[in-house]
């Protein structure tokens, strides 16, 4: 082995002097952060606690600090665990916490339920369909967020029971309404329309055990069709004295034909006919100007052969006076 000079001797030792200083900064720096990490942990800063540990084990490697390095990897398992241990805390904290939010809006949801039940009850009663249906909305979204099968059955049956007290009251107020507009329809004489109303109804009435004004109705529509058979009876009428007018007519029976056609201008004013009452008011007129005219062809015709015979006679002031009332009566129907 070569023997170093004095001047190599101390650029070694000088060198080893700067890495022994360099190593010992290395240590205080270590030394610092451990008292920064022991602060940290007591106060509980485990995050904090856990850097500084992968900052000190840095520090530690290049310089093959053994005991520095083996201290942090046990205290980065150690606070690891720690955290772990407190994160699970935390989330049985956040579950206990949720739990007890979650019981506490049952109940509140519960309790409005409650309440939501006697005002159901209250405006049911008074039959106010509108704010009930309005009460079983809010409580379908209470219960939306409840999971509660007893409680979504009872509401179910609450809707059930509202569904058929709405249905029998509109069916009620419907028979009301139909008591009043078969007074209408009866002086229209629209009998058809009328009884099917009234057998719809009835039929619903008692399919859904309803007995309100079922008698009334019931009675209504034996009157109509009571109503109906008259009715149809004077059409016919109608009818027969239409065509028996109108032979009566042609055989110049005017007398007989005006009495047939007033009978049958008032039947059909009876059941509104007035296309029939307008069209035979207009054959009346003619019927009474045929008997005026052959009552006045039947006078002439009597006067003449009155004065014929007096003129015979030689008695030609008396047949003049006929042949004179032949002239009048035929200036008074000339007008």
């Amino acid at each position: 082995m070569l023997d170093l000079t004095e001047e190599q001797s101390e650029s070694i030792k000088e060198v080893e002097e700067k890495e022994e200083k360099r190593k010992l900064g290395v240590i205080s720096r270590i030394d610092d952060l451990l008292g920064i990490q022991g602060q940290a942990y007591m106060k509980g800063q485990l995050k904090e606690s856990l850097i500084l540990a992968h900052e000190i084990i840095e520090l530690a490697k290049p310089e093959d600090l053994k005991s520095f390095i083996k201290e942090q990897e046990e205290l980065i398992k150690k606070i690891e665990k720690l955290l772990k241990e407190k994160e699970e805390k935390e989330r049985e904290r956040l579950r206990t916490e949720q739990e007890k939010l979650r019981l506490e809006k049952i109940k509140k949801t519960k309790t409005e339920l409650l309440q939501l039940e006697h005002s159901f009850y209250a405006s049911l009663s008074r039959k106010e369909f509108l704010r009930t249906e309005g009460v079983i909305e809010t409580a379908k979204n209470l219960l939306s967020n409840l999971d509660d099968n007893v409680l979504q059955g009872k509401w179910e049956d609450f809707e059930k029971k509202f569904l058929d007290s709405k249905m029998r009251a509109e069916l009620i107020e419907k028979a009301k309404q139909l008591i009043e507009e078969s007074i209408n329809l009866k002086a229209k004489f629209l009998f058809n329309e009328i009884k099917e109303k009234l057998n719809n109804l009835i039929i619903q009435l008692n399919d859904n055990g309803i007995s309100d004004y079922l008698d009334e109705l019931e009675y209504i529509k034996a009157d109509i069709i009571k109503s109906e058979k008259v009715y149809l009876n004077i059409v016919e009428t109608i009818e027969d004295l239409k065509q028996k007018v109108k032979n009566l007519q042609k055989e110049g029976n005017f007398k007989q034909a005006i009495s047939d056609c007033e009978h049958l201008i008032k039947l059909a004013e009876s059941v509104k006919k007035e296309n029939i009452v307008e069209e035979y008011s207009n054959t009346l007129i003619n019927l009474k100007e045929a008997l005026i005219f052959e009552e006045l062809k039947e006078t002439i015709k009597k006067l003449n052969t009155e004065g014929l015979v007096l003129l015979k006679k030689g008695e030609l002031l008396l047949s003049l006076e006929k042949f004179k009332k032949i002239q009048d009566s035929l200036k008074l129907y000339i007008g």
